[in-house]
């Protein structure tokens, strides 16, 4: 299906929905204005056409509980609509006993479907609804937007600085303002430190000569009682403990946790996938029927005693019937009144044959029915069996799986407390929190010291470096990647304009993201004003023209040109701020006044598509 990127409503019929109780077809042109008092079903053909697109009413989520009409369960509504190219189509959308049906120019689709036509619900309610976007989205709106907001080319930001940062920039890769300025700073700050350790160098060579060697002896002191306060520290952590056997122990545990946790897995696993085989075969069994064997010679019994009646009954008739002049059945030649006897015994005999054939039959019939109640009893006392025996294991095999659970469960907590313990034992020894944490301090200390007086030695040794050189080009070094700086701050400012420019709108301005100047950073925002004022300090005249300029915003970022409909028009004084684009819809509230959907101006289409 073509994506619908602008279309005009020209009907709506609704029925069952909300006020509408019975089918009523509305007609729209552009603009079209809908007057009414209150109740009269003015925001409901809001809702209708938000529902009919998106399964939604005009607020989104708000009040989608409160859409049927309370004397008719079945909501139906049918919107048709004139594309870009002129073209009619039909919408209908209907709900009767709680399943939804879409159809589209006769065709039924679903919700995505919809999405796929007129794009994701907020854009369309964002379009439709002038309040939408900043009352229900809130915060969501500033995702929406950036969802839709076009990337500045790095070219065209280039373009738009000044010929200084131009020049500066036009040999730079800027794949991320922000991580090159990161890595400035960090380059700042190495700098800085650099310049730190210089000075403190230069400091340190000054004072030289005798305070140097003094210097030296101390720090050496300090290391020697800092060595004897660590080695006392050592020998006391470790004293009378067998370390290596409480390493071979760690080793040992940890296998053993390792081992236990994957015997657990692997025990419950394969207790389970034989709960699981067995509840299967319990289901089987539970839906198997009993099939007879005796169905085919019962129903050849059945046939024969039926069969032998048949032909009891009319050789019996016959029988009664019989009377001299009639032809014998057997040798053709008409009976006299002398052999009638003759022929009247043998046909009676045929008549006791047949009936002891009959008789015969009719027992075995019998024999075989009990056969077959027996079998079909045994069949089931033999299921009821299965069920109850397997049933009990099932019981049994959760009762193993519980216990199983609960035992490996034991076992591995009990592991790993004594690992945890062991592990605890290994760093710590014989020492409390505080004199492990002092033996950390001490061998970070005598590591400053033995550093110091390396330094010290270092510098008696070697010539001095020419400190202040040194100092001067990092600061001269520091200067240019602040320079650098400022133009990928520049660079960021420029960007952040024109990516609002984009926002830019009549009396309406949104933030989404502030620039601070000195730094360049980058600081998530979400601002939202109206002739500079906040949108909670808005009289409703005001959030409706706000709205509507947020609506033609939502147009131009989204490519798609929807109608708008504008409720509470009464409270408007002007749109001189506001040039729509598309069809306009507005609802006003006339005190009293019954419902009134009147067409400005008709709506021209070039085809019929819709019935």
């Amino acid at each position: 299906m073509k994506k619908i990127e602008q279309f005009q409503i020209t009907s709506l019929m609704l029925s069952g929905f909300k006020s509408y109780e019975e089918p009523t077809e509305l007609v729209f042109g552009n603009p079209t204005v809908i007057t009414g008092g209150n109740g009269r079903g003015k925001s409901s053909i809001a809702d209708a056409i938000a529902f009919a697109v998106t399964g939604c009413p005009f607020f989104g989520e708000r009040g989608i509980d409160r859409l049927h009409n309370e004397n008719n369960p079945d909501v139906a509504i049918r919107m048709c609509f004139v594309d870009e190219t002129g073209t009619l189509h039909e919408l209908n959308r209907t709900r009767r006993k709680n399943r939804m049906t879409i159809t589209y120019d006769g065709y039924e689709i679903r919700q995505l479907d919809l999405a796929d036509l007129f794009g994701e619900r907020d854009v369309f309610l964002s379009i439709l609804n002038p309040l939408y976007f900043i009352e229900e989205l809130g915060e969501d709106g500033k995702k929406l937007l950036e969802r839709y907001l076009p990337t500045i080319p790095h070219e065209t930001v280039i373009s738009q600085l000044s010929e200084p940062v131009r020049e500066h920039l036009k040999n730079e890769t800027i794949l991320s303002p922000e991580g090159s300025l990161k890595r400035c700073r960090e380059e700042i700050r190495g700098l800085e430190e650099r310049i730190t350790y210089l000075r403190g160098q230069k400091d340190l060579a000054a004072s030289q000569g005798e305070s140097h060697e003094q210097a030296e002896q101390e720090l050496t002191l300090q290391a020697d009682a800092l060595r004897e306060e660590i080695t006392e520290l050592e020998q006391r952590q470790f004293s009378g403990m067998d370390v290596s056997n409480m390493q071979e122990r760690l080793v040992e545990l940890s296998g053993r946790y390792e081992e236990a946790a994957r015997d657990e897995r692997a025990d419950t696993s394969k207790l389970r996938e034989q709960l699981q085989l067995l509840r299967e075969k319990i289901a089987r069994r539970e839906v198997e029927k009993y099939q007879s064997k005796f169905t085919e010679a019962l129903a050849e019994a059945s046939a024969r005693v039926k069969d032998l009646g048949v032909r009891y009954q009319r050789e019996n008739a016959a029988y009664k019937a019989f009377h001299a002049g009639m032809e014998c059945p057997t040798c053709h030649r008409s009976v006299t009144e002398q052999s009638l006897p003759e022929v009247q015994a043998a046909l009676k005999k045929v008549l006791s044959e047949l009936y002891a054939a009959g008789s015969e039959q009719r027992a075995q019939l019998i024999e075989l029915q009990e056969m077959d109640k027996k079998a079909a009893d045994t069949f089931a006392r033999f299921k009821e069996d299965d069920l109850g025996k397997w049933a009990a294991e099932a019981a049994e095999m959760e009762q193993r799986c519980a216990s199983l659970a609960e035992q490996a469960s034991a076992e591995t907590e009990c592991l790993r407390a004594e690992i945890q313990t062991l592990t605890a034992d290994l760093e710590y020894g014989n020492l409390s929190q505080a004199e492990y944490d002092r033996l950390g301090t001490c061998r970070e200390e005598l590591r400053q010291s033995e550093a110091k007086v390396a330094a010290l030695q270092d510098m008696t040794a070697a010539q001095l470096p020419d400190f202040d050189r040194e100092i001067a080009q990092a600061n001269a070094n520091i200067a240019e990647i602040k320079r650098k700086m400022a133009d990928v701050i520049a660079y960021i400012s420029k960007r952040a304009e024109l990516t609002f420019s984009q926002l830019k709108m009549n009396r309406v301005e949104i933030s989404l993201y502030d620039v601070v100047k000195s730094t360049g950073e980058v600081k998530d925002t979400f601002k939202f004003q109206y002739g500079g004022r906040r949108y909670d300090r808005l009289s409703l005249s005001e959030k409706i023209r706000a709205g509507m300029e947020v609506s033609e915003l939502m147009k131009r970022l989204t490519g798609r040109n929807y109608p708008v409909f504008v409720d509470n028009m009464e409270s408007v004084d002007d749109l001189a701020n506001i040039r729509p684009t598309g069809q306009i819809i507005m609802a006003k509230c006339v005190s009293g006044a019954a419902l009134q959907v009147k067409p400005i101006r008709p709506i021209a289409f070039a085809e019929q598509r819709a019935a």
